[in-house]
């Protein structure tokens, strides 16, 4: 299991989660090796997406961002980043599943991201893209 903690602010595209970067975050961040339990609490109460951007902050929103960052861009597929921010009971997991090229020739990889806050859960899959500049954003 490799541990990561990143301070440093990024600049990411617009996306289903895309949400704006105003001050830097330290995660506690775990990668999970493939084939490793990265369960998600099925008990919990679902969110729609827009409920639960309500009930996280700017800095929850830049955590949330930069761990996707970091999962596309160092992670294979099959792996899971696990972050948290224990104080706000915010726990995020990144699974890069599968990477193919678009259309357009941009590497893009499909992604499992769910986050749980407090006894509240979502899931969301979805496809990100690698931009130009090698950033990440999310495609819808």
């Amino acid at each position: 299991m490799r541990t990561f903690r990143w301070n440093a602010p990024i600049i990411i595209g617009a996306g289903a989660l895309a949400f704006s970067l105003l001050s830097p975050a330290s995660l506690p961040l775990k990668a999970e090796e493939r084939g490793a339990e990265a369960a998600v609490a099925s008990e919990g109460p679902q969110l729609d997406l827009d409920d639960l951007k309500a009930r996280l902050d700017r800095s929850d929103r830049q955590a949330a961002m930069q761990a996707l960052q970091l999962a596309l861009s160092e992670l294979g597929d099959g792996v899971t980043l696990v972050w948290q921010r224990p104080d706000r009971g915010l726990v995020g997991r990144i699974k890069p599943v599968s990477a193919f090229r678009d259309d357009k020739g941009r590497v893009c990889r499909h992604v499992v991201y769910s986050l749980t806050l407090g006894t509240y859960q979502r899931q969301i899959e979805g496809v990100a893209c690698r931009q130009p500049d090698g950033l990440w954003s999310l495609a819808g």
